[in-house]
């Protein structure tokens, strides 16, 4: 297993854990924030999960992904 795989599980199961306590506490929903986002910064939200599925989805050229040309700068 890839380090890369152990962060996607990581991720997983931190979102996981996160959700069902917010149901058990009472907290707000991540995806509930998201609406919350969007209702006060609605471009701002859409621009920002769009960038990032974008990454995700190898959609940016590579040499203008700003992730990628982040993640250069520290190789």
């Amino acid at each position: 297993m890839k380090p890369a795989d152990r962060a996607w599980i990581a991720a997983a199961i931190t979102v996981t854990a996160y959700e069902i306590t917010a149901v058990k506490l009472r907290w707000e929903l991540l995806s509930e924030a998201v609406d919350r986002y969007r209702r006060q910064h609605p471009i701002a939200t859409d621009c920002c999960i769009g960038f990032v599925a974008l990454h995700l989805l190898r959609r940016w050229p590579p040499r203008i992904d700003p992730l990628a040309a982040l993640a250069n700068l520290f190789r």
